[in-house]
């Protein structure tokens, strides 16, 4: 019997291959405006373009359905804007909290190293706040890339000085 833990991570393995996919890239291309460039911009973009939503929604793992539906929660808001992140020319994968939550990391050149975007809270390079002020006790964090996973959980745990 395979672990629902196994299935969540082959799921967003999955859907970390859908999002690369240079034809749904050329497809978002052209459905996005061409305008917002920077993470903030483009974040801006998402919370125009998909509503937060706690409601009994249907959910979505393709980013062209989730623009479509026109609401999610943190799962279709990460898996949007890395999709519209790849659209843009930057690299970006999904990250998964196996507690809970999903956000989104963005490569930056000129830092040689992940941003941490989180798009439902409009947060970027806030590494900590889960801890901090959501008071998680995080375990295992996975970030995946074209089908890659990555375990990242460190980078998000506060370190405690000895």
């Amino acid at each position: 019997m395979v672990s629902l833990d196994r299935k969540v991570i082959t799921k967003y393995q999955a859907i970390s291959k859908t999002i690369a996919n240079p034809r749904l890239i050329s497809k978002l291309q052209k459905l996005i405006p061409e305008e917002p460039h920077t993470l903030e911009e483009l974040l801006n973009w998402l919370h125009t373009a998909l509503k937060w939503s706690k409601e009994d929604i249907t959910r979505h793992n393709n980013p062209v359905d989730i623009l479509s539906y026109g609401k999610g929660r943190c799962g279709e808001f990460s898996i949007l804007f890395t999709a519209v992140c790849l659209a843009k020319g930057y690299r970006a994968r999904i990250v998964l909290d196996m507690s809970d939550h999903v956000w989104t990391e963005v490569w930056s050149d000129k830092e040689n190293r992940w941003i941490h975007v989180d798009p439902s809270e409009k947060r970027i390079d806030h590494l900590y706040m889960y801890e901090r002020e959501w008071k998680k006790n995080l375990k295992e964090i996975y970030a995946f890339e074209n089908g890659n996973k990555e375990n990242v959980t460190n980078r998000y745990k506060i370190k405690l000085k000895k």
